[in-house]
């Protein structure tokens, strides 16, 4: 049985793979760097030639390297990356050049301006290209005060490397990494769907789901996850600045609360898979043979079994369909199917133990419909989750009681 159920798994595993392939070349780490490559050169080439035609510098080095430095694979980062940049540059030139005019390149002042241009360096909003301060203050203090007048051509051309590549990508924007988004959500929306037919099965035939579960699926599920997450913020920044970006209410599939939806409903599958195991190991005291009412036993066995195996396998379709609009169809019958479920557990008399357990089992249930759901009807839910644990405790109370007199 387990070599079918790897058997599967692995066909499913091929199929979304062959499926998100296309996807994954156009939106590959290959790809991305032909991008970058292609646009930072074509970018450094542009800002040497206006350089070199509009000034008649013949060498514009600092153009050329903060062309390359700008372009990246977003509009907003590349935007991003010159405002800090050309920050940077100027902060690093306004320390040093007092040092550079007033007294020149001594041990004294070149460690004074290190000093001054390393904190300032470390400011956040200068992010990683905070370096270029104390590179561009020994620049200028090296230059000395007999060469001070190079300081403004060499930040007119940084400037002009900068804004040649802001514009390029601006104008030229790179494409939206959406596709890659797609394929991350649809192989983690595809995995955690087997992943609760699998225990589903395992319910339906009285077998613990670690008999039926790759034990690799706690780590594939993390990794889909970081891999989601990481596409989802890429996909995200691509959007911002964009000329491309269509209206947002195109890409609502792509939301962040559709990845932590499927997020919580993970946790919750680990956690009903633990559930599933309390309640076999409490389950024969529950059903010992009784001399009254054996059959009756056996059949609310069989009935809570088909129930949780059956809200297993719709809980499977909803996350198949959680995309950040409207729910799943069949979300409304799978409540439907809870709360009968909920009331004939609530009318059973049996072992408490065993009871806890199926309410521990059901609430979970619950509480990944109401993820699945987007948060809704998520205030009467609590209330009824409150009842049923109000009325619980209020059970075992009577019965600890009982049990005290009785002693």
């Amino acid at each position: 049985m387990r070599e079918e159920n790897t058997g599967a798994a692995g066909r499913r595993a091929c199929t979304a793979l062959a499926a998100v392939r296309p996807a994954r070349l156009r939106d590959g780490p290959w790809a991305v760097r032909w991008l970058v490559a292609v646009r930072a050169s074509v970018a450094a080439a542009l800002a040497w030639q206006l350089c070199s035609s509009v000034w008649g510098t013949p060498r514009p080095a600092p153009a050329v390297v903060a062309a390359l430095l700008v372009v990246h694979p977003t509009v907003f980062r590349s935007c991003t990356a010159g405002l800090q940049y050309a920050a940077g540059c100027t902060l690093g030139a306004l320390i040093a050049l007092p040092a550079a005019v007033l007294v020149g390149p001594t041990w004294l002042s070149m460690g004074a301006v290190l000093l001054l241009s390393l904190l300032a360096a470390g400011h956040e909003r200068l992010g990683e290209h905070g370096l270029h301060v104390p590179i561009t203050a020994v620049f200028v203090l090296l230059l000395g005060p007999s060469h001070a007048r190079e300081i403004g051509p060499h930040l007119l051309q940084i400037g002009v490397g900068i804004t040649v590549a802001v514009l390029f990508n601006a104008l030229l924007p790179p494409p939206l990494r959406l596709r890659a988004a797609e394929a991350a959500l649809d192989r983690l929306r595809a995995e955690l769907a087997g992943v609760l037919d699998g225990v589903a099965d395992a319910v339906r035939k009285a077998r613990h789901p670690d008999e039926v579960l790759d034990p690799g699926r706690r780590d594939r599920l993390t990794d889909l996850i970081t891999r989601a997450r990481g596409a989802l913020g890429q996909a995200h920044e691509s959007l911002r600045w964009n000329v491309r970006a269509p209206d947002r209410h195109t890409v609502w599939h792509l939301d962040q609360r559709v990845l932590e939806s499927l997020e919580r409903v993970a946790h919750d599958a680990e956690a009903v898979v633990a559930a599933l195991g309390g309640l076999a190991a409490q389950y024969p005291a529950a059903v010992r043979p009784d001399p009254y009412d054996t059959a009756e036993t056996d059949a609310w066995d069989q009935e809570f079994r088909a129930g949780c195996a059956r809200l297993l396998t719709c809980l499977a379709l909803c996350v198949r369909g959680c995309r950040g609009g409207s729910p799943h169809p069949v979300l409304p019958a799978t409540r439907r199917v809870w709360r009968e479920l909920a009331e004939r557990c609530g009318d059973r008399r049996g072992s408490l133990d065993a009871r806890l357990a199926e309410w521990r089992l059901l609430m979970l249930l619950d509480r990944s419909l109401q993820h699945v759901a987007g948060g809704r009807h998520r205030t009467a839910q609590a209330a009824r989750n409150r009842t049923a644990t109000t009325e619980l405790t209020a059970v075992a109370g009577e019965e600890a009681h009982a049990a005290a007199e009785h002693r």
